[in-house]
């Protein structure tokens, strides 16, 4: 079943597909042109460039996305992709699944990482197999920290390096 754009009051995420994974890895970008979106100089960032052969992987595999790869997040207003949101596969056995999220660094301290986590969740929850959501971030990672807790997530491990969380759906 085809995933249809998330759109928020500023943002649209938009689903990765194998073309565009593709033409991200080939330094191509007329995937993006092709639905009408441009990336912003900085992306993708350097950990979605980590991720991108695997997800790219996956999608060969898949033949389409599940919606538990990542989505773009492009502001409405220029269609630029400013970041990006996703996660680290489909839920397990358990219902469990993780959460990693990005923006470039011009988008930060603008709301953009609420806005697209909120827009994000509210299609998990439409996603009747997911149980649990985690996710972590750097102790000192004090941005990501507080959009995690302004958002539902709870608290429940640190060690000297991260922080973990959880959202119970």
């Amino acid at each position: 079943m085809p995933l249809n754009n998330i759109h928020t009051a500023r943002l649209m995420l938009i689903p990765v597909t194998l073309e565009i994974t593709t033409g991200l890895i080939e330094g191509d970008p007329q995937a993006l042109e092709t639905i009408g979106i441009k990336a912003h100089a900085d992306w993708p960032t350097n950990d979605t460039k980590d991720i991108l052969p695997i997800v790219n992987r996956t999608l060969a595999s898949n033949g389409s996305p599940s919606g538990f790869e990542f989505w773009m997040i492009v502001h409405s207003a220029d269609q630029t992709i400013i970041g990006d949101i996703g996660f680290h596969g489909k839920p397990d056995v358990h219902g469990d699944v993780e959460i990693g999220f990005g923006l470039v660094e011009e988008a930060h301290g603008k709301g953009y990482g609420s806005e697209g986590f909120n827009g994000i969740i509210n299609w998990l929850k439409t996603q009747n197999d997911v149980k649990k959501l985690y996710a972590n971030c750097l102790i000192d990672n004090h941005a990501s920290y507080h959009l995690l807790i302004k958002n539902g997530m709870k608290e429940i491990y640190r060690n000297t390096h991260s922080i973990y969380f959880h959202m119970l759906f």
